[in-house]
């Protein structure tokens, strides 16, 4: 016996439920999982740093190597906070929130399903709020550097275009200098052109098969190559393995809660999360700041 479910009957069962409080909280639960689970498959800042869900009554300290700063994002989520002592450093949680509204008015004029129109505007802006903020923490490490004491190495290098194997496999020794195995390279689109370019004397020619097939290169010297729109053009971060490198400890995943405004007519979520991000060993980045 088959239990598919007809679009007309979920457009039923979606209508019965936005009438009534309960209805509405209902559809604002079932939303929780199918976000979770899109959010941690397409964000690209978790992939940065260790994602780490805390225990109950858990605090998000951690130990940094005591001759280098750490950086961390302050609290309310606004501003990047340098920490040269002491040892242990303790990451600010913050909270990051998206209300998507739908007016009453404009269910039957679209053509859309409710929860999955809500889904994309929830999802679009926590990922981009939480990728923002990850890379304004690398910005912070590049432009001030990592060592507590003058004479240390500066992690940004300045490249003229086009981007060359020599120097990413500079870029790469900075990091494995300090017995750190680089594990991801984030850049825009724009830049990553010029790794399409690369020829036979940097890529092997399985490389260069796969690249001329798929038009995509997922790997240099094992790191993963991952482009991103909120990578500024003109920066690409080359950074090691993100338990090695950050912390994002989670206190409160991805929660829905019915948000609806019987004045203004509206059917809205309120979508958030509580979390901390930061970097507590700066030794695994490399920024590099190209001039076109």
């Amino acid at each position: 016996m088959s239990t598919t479910v007809s679009n007309a009957a979920k457009a039923k069962i979606i209508g019965d439920y936005i009438k009534t409080p309960q209805g509405r909280a209902k559809l604002a639960a079932s939303m929780t999982q199918p976000l979770r689970l899109r959010r941690d498959y397409s964000a690209v800042g978790r992939k940065t740093f260790l994602v780490e869900q805390l225990p109950d009554g858990a605090l998000p300290i951690y130990d940094k190597d005591p001759d280098v700063t750490a950086y961390v994002v302050g609290e309310e989520g606004e501003n990047i906070v340098a920490i040269t002592k002491p040892r242990r450093v303790i990451f600010p949680l913050f909270e990051i929130a998206s209300n998507p509204e739908i007016p009453l008015t404009q269910i039957k004029e679209r053509r859309y399903d409710l929860i999955e129109r809500a889904q994309d505007l929830a999802r679009a802006q926590i990922q981009a709020a939480e990728d923002e903020r990850v890379f304004s923490v690398l910005d912070a490490i590049a432009t001030n550097g990592f060592d507590s004491v003058p004479g240390g190495i500066n992690p940004d290098i300045p490249v003229v275009a086009p981007i060359s194997g020599g120097v990413l496999a500079d870029a790469y020794a900075n990091i494995e200098r300090h017995d750190l195995r680089v594990a991801r390279v984030f850049m825009n689109a724009k830049d990553y052109a010029d790794l399409r370019k690369f020829g036979r004397d940097i890529l092997d020619i399985e490389t260069q098969r796969d690249l001329l097939k798929t038009g995509l290169m997922a790997t240099l010297w094992g790191a993963q190559i991952i482009v991103s729109r909120l990578v500024p053009v003109g920066t690409v971060y080359v950074c090691c393995e993100p338990e090695m490198f950050g912390r994002i400890p989670v206190r409160t995943e991805l929660t829905v809660l019915s948000a609806d405004d019987p004045k203004a007519r509206t059917i809205g979520f309120s979508v958030f999360e509580n979390l901390g991000i930061g970097a507590y060993n700066p030794k695994g980045l490399s920024r590099l700041t190209i001039t076109r």
